[in-house]
């Protein structure tokens, strides 16, 4: 393709060779910390680009110079109402305008790293490019709440409270153009634990962190990228190759809200073989037990497949919907119908969850007068517990699966039963994980219920958060 301002010249500066690693994290999990860290340390080899910048400079030209998180995120919103991947658009268009203006420091073994994607309509919008993988960095609520909160001018937040009102909106906005950090987590070829505290000032402590990252995911992404083989001692992880399956049993759900699979596994380590080896794990055994997905249970329909032709819970919610007239908290009437932000058309009952027309996902009514989201704080269990409201779903969970499939299967020795799942646990799963005897749980997706916490830390069963390359990268990186 021809530069306009160039014609001698036929190819883009960036093409579809080019080396793309995208990060995505909620507020706080460190994506700037390690993406700005892989930087310093790869030096000229690498270029790295914020995707908040096309906000921060849009905020600017509107005469905010120090705009809020609040800002930022409203801001983010208007633009994407427009187009989707409007702020991955722009990225792209400044990463290539750099290469035009800078040729020397662009090529085949660029890496170009992009830091903050908040929308999934960002990652499918950087996916056209064969050679890009998305790396979630994660922590718990507590760890980043201490990175973010307190009274010095580093902390981005001043109390707990802007905190969490920040923190919910980003990770999942009922809205498609919204923030929506945990459906960009799910993307994500590669997961990061970032749950360790290290100081800024210990320059060799965050050396090592950094350098561990490369070494485990940066090195062997350039390998596949530079067509060479993988090193020998960087085989997939057993933690690697169950959660895989696991996410490869989970597209087997009909599920219409989120698919999760399960794989219960039987492990066990033979200390006196480590160390002979060089890869992490040679030292460890396992057999695949069983497997589970959830879905209705075997000779029932599928939701997709009723006569509702939607999730049921998402039925019931409608179905109660409609005998509300009024807002609960002011006396405010219900108008019929709400306008799409997309094709902006007003013909979309209030109750109803997608738009007529396009099929756009619509925004939670809000009460116009109190702004009170006057359906959900009337579902059972919505506030502040989900649990009450999961139990009106019709599927068996990925969990519940795998474990009646367990049953009758007795395995002695000295290992233990681990199972691997695609989401956390909830409460009725947790329960009957106990029961089962399973002492391990590695989870990727955080989807925490209180009470599921309590279970399994009250049985003393280990929770731990899967970290390594998942399935959307698995077979790239080790063909």
């Amino acid at each position: 393709m021809k530069n306009q301002n160039n014609p001698a010249q036929t190819t883009e500066p960036i093409g579809a060779e080019v080396l793309l690693i995208g990060f995505t994290g909620s507020l706080g999990s460190g994506c700037t910390f390690i993406s700005e860290g892989i930087k310093n340390i790869l030096g000229d080899n690498c270029r790295y680009y914020r995707i908040s910048s096309v906000l921060r400079e849009e905020a600017k030209k509107r005469g905010k110079k120090k705009p809020t998180t609040s800002y930022l995120q409203d801001l983010g919103n208007e633009l994407r109402t427009k187009k989707l991947d409007i702020l991955a658009e722009k990225t792209l268009e400044r990463i290539k305008k750099d290469a035009g203006d800078n040729p020397q420091l662009y090529n085949k073994d660029t890496i170009i790293l992009l830091d903050g994607i908040r929308n999934d309509g960002e990652v499918r919008f950087f996916r056209q490019f064969p050679h890009f993988y998305l790396i979630s960095v994660h922590a718990s609520r507590e760890t980043r709440k201490g990175r973010l909160v307190g009274d010095s001018p580093q902390h981005r937040f001043k109390n707990e409270k802007q905190f969490d009102i920040a923190n919910k909106r980003d990770e999942s906005e009922d809205v498609t153009y919204g923030q929506q950090v945990s459906r960009c987590n799910y993307l994500a070829d590669i997961i990061i634990d970032n749950e360790r505290a290290i100081s800024i000032a210990a320059e060799a402590e965050v050396s090592s962190y950094i350098h561990s990252i490369i070494e485990k995911y940066i090195k062997p992404i350039q390998a596949v990228h530079q067509r060479e083989e993988p090193a020998a001692d960087r085989p997939p992880s057993i933690d690697e190759t169950l959660m895989t399956m696991a996410y490869c049993i989970s597209k087997k759900s009909s599920c219409l809200k989120r698919k999760v699979g399960t794989v219960i596994a039987y492990v066990e380590s033979f200390e006196k073989l480590r160390g002979k080896d060089p890869r992490e794990d040679s030292h460890i055994q396992f057999q695949v037990l069983s497997a589970g997905y959830n879905d209705v249970p075997l000779g029932t329909i599928a939701c997709v497949f009723t006569s509702y032709k939607k999730c049921y819970r998402d039925y019931l919610k409608e179905e109660q919907a409609k005998k509300i007239r009024c807002c609960w908290n002011c006396g405010e009437n219900i108008p019929k119908n709400i306008l799409c932000p997309y094709c902006e058309k007003k013909n979309n009952p209030v109750r109803t969850t997608t738009c007529k027309k396009c099929g756009a996902t619509l925004p939670t009514y809000k009460c116009a007068k109190c702004k009170t989201n006057v359906f959900e704080i009337l579902i059972a269990g919505k506030e502040p517990s989900q649990s009450k409201f999961l139990d009106m779903c019709r599927s068996l969970h990925a969990e519940e699966t795998a474990i009646i499939s367990l049953a009758g299967i007795n395995k002695a020795g000295k290992g233990e039963l681990v199972l691997y799942t695609t989401t956390y646990p909830c409460n009725l799963c947790a329960n009957k994980i106990v029961a089962a005897g399973i002492k391990r749980v590695i989870f990727a997706e955080p989807y925490t219920i209180k009470e599921a916490e309590k279970i399994l830390g009250d049985a003393e069963v280990r929770v731990v958060k899967f970290q390594g390359i998942k399935s959307t990268a698995y077979f790239r990186l080790y063909s």
